[in-house]
């Protein structure tokens, strides 16, 4: 709730059939990102995000290829894209957000979700998240705010990014994977993923000894 300063991290649900997919991406492989709606930030907010989400991701084995919503397809599969939209004004607008309490039933960032299954749609609520954000960060100054507000939302999207690579709609006990973040989850100076989530991203190894191995599930 928002008197704890905490959000809760849910994924929405959108009517929409499709078949479930085998899990996880090969570790190392590009996650091409396609972003819609980068007008409504800034440079600077976009660079700390870019920046911010680059680490969570390679840490969890995955490298960030962003893409304007124009550009045409890759031809990587679908299984390393992610449509990414930033909803609502995407900076660092803290002055008459704080006034105002934010419900805690509004999320931060939401995937969408169909049968089970987590589908590469992602976004920010960014009037969500400046609210979120208000009471702590409203008193930094404002190169300061943008470096923060871009951080936050790449720990937002990586999270996210957790549900669609893992395929999966359960959290880790602690980390960017955990169900809800607090405002100084989101501003502090380091925040990853957990052991749990890692095994959760990162494919198996393949088993030696022999010159066959499963195709998988």
């Amino acid at each position: 709730m928002y008197a704890r300063l905490t959000a809760t991290l849910c994924l929405h649900f959108v009517f929409f059939c499709a078949a479930r997919a085998d899990s996880g991406v090969p570790a190392g492989d590009p996650v091409e990102v396609y972003l819609k709606g980068q007008e409504t930030s800034t440079p600077d907010v976009l660079a700390a995000m870019s920046s911010e989400l680059k680490v969570v991701m390679e840490e969890a084995g995955y490298r960030v290829i962003w893409h304007g919503a124009a550009d045409p397809p890759s031809g990587a599969g679908a299984e390393n894209l992610v449509i990414v939209e930033l909803r609502g004004v995407c900076m660092a607008q803290f002055s008459d957000a704080a006034a105002k309490p934010l419900p805690w039933t509004v999320p931060p960032a939401s995937s969408s979700v169909v049968d089970g299954k987590v589908l590469p749609f992602s976004w920010v609520d960014c009037t969500a998240l400046n609210r979120f954000l208000a009471p702590v960060a409203s008193t930094k100054l404002k190169a300061e705010q943008d470096e923060l507000y871009g951080r936050s939302m790449a720990r937002l999207l990586g999270h996210e990014f957790y549900h669609v690579l893992a395929r999966t709609n359960d959290h880790a006990p602690s980390g960017i994977a955990k169900a809800r973040f607090s405002t100084a989850d989101l501003l502090a100076d380091h925040l990853d993923f957990e052991s749990v989530a890692l095994d959760r991203l990162r494919p198996l190894p393949a088993i030696r000894g022999s010159d066959e191995i499963s195709a998988g599930r």
